[in-house]
């Protein structure tokens, strides 16, 4: 196949990327090495500690490595200068665990300032944007089904609606990637499958690349293309999610990474009560 377009089609390239901390006495990612074709669903699981925060930060370079290489949008992340990073994270989306919207704001608001790095200048109030920014952000939250919230106070939602307010103002940047960081950690269950259902949509519909770090085995068995599984920062699992891989193979994995049980709550899927 052409070397150009196998290029273009890979869009994240990790290779022997290592990241230690104090000193050297902690080593979060230990000679990681992975690539990421254009428009996969990519859950990276793995115990509290084992890297996967670590590893989504070093993508978008809010974290420079140790040692190692990252490769993104056929860009050196490593070494880039402050404008180059603005430049490249602009087409990067970031979904965290405690959503990082601003609560004071409406909805439709927070969804369009995900649209402030394709403006010139400060933007005041839902009007200050172009028309054509307001349909487009409306049609986010209409995506994420919470279009007649649009004019409500963020704050006033449950926490599963703000984690899809925070998705839909990522996809309103326009992003080649999305990295969602637990993205669901502190939902429920129904809600967690909602939230990975948006996500997974936007790789079939959008052609963007998801990089999504999990705890539960259930969601990245349910709406992962591949799993990535991490111990004490090194890939110990990397493989397709097919009819091959079931719930008891993965679950070795965490059984493996856990021996005394001790993290087990992290893992396991609670028992539903009659």
């Amino acid at each position: 196949m052409d070397e150009q377009l196998l290029a273009h089609r890979t869009v994240v390239e990790v290779t022997d990327l290592t990241k230690t901390f104090d000193g050297g006495r902690v080593t979060a990612l230990d000679r990681v090495s992975l690539s990421v074709p254009e428009g996969q669903m990519t859950v990276i699981i793995g115990l509290s500690g084992s890297g996967k925060s670590t590893l989504l930060r070093h993508v978008n370079g809010m974290h420079q490595p140790t040692s190692g290489n990252v490769k993104v949008l056929g860009r050196h992340v490593v070494g880039m200068g402050h404008k180059e990073l603005r430049a490249i994270r602009r087409e990067i989306g970031f979904v965290f665990q405690s959503f990082n919207i601003v609560g004071r704001l409406s909805c439709i608001e927070n969804v369009l300032s995900g649209a402030l790095g394709r403006l010139r200048g400060p933007r005041y109030g839902v009007l200050s944007y172009p028309k054509s920014m307001r349909q487009e952000a409306l049609s986010q939250l209409e995506r994420v089904g919470l279009a007649d919230r649009a004019f409500q106070r963020t704050d006033t939602l449950s926490g599963g609606q703000q984690q899809r307010v925070a998705i839909a103002r990522t996809l309103m940047q326009k992003p080649r990637i999305v990295l969602a960081d637990e993205p669901v950690a502190s939902l429920d269950p129904e809600i967690s499958g909602q939230v990975m259902d948006v996500l997974f949509r936007s790789c079939v519909e959008d052609n963007i690349t998801v990089l999504c770090s999990l705890h539960q085995v259930d969601l990245a068995l349910g709406w992962a293309n591949r799993l990535i599984g991490l111990r004490d920062g090194a890939v110990v699992l990397d493989t397709p999610v097919d009819t091959s891989l079931d719930t008891d193979r993965v679950m070795e994995v965490y059984r493996r990474l856990d021996p005394t049980g001790v993290k087990r709550s992290e893992y396991e899927v609670p028992a539903v009560q009659e």
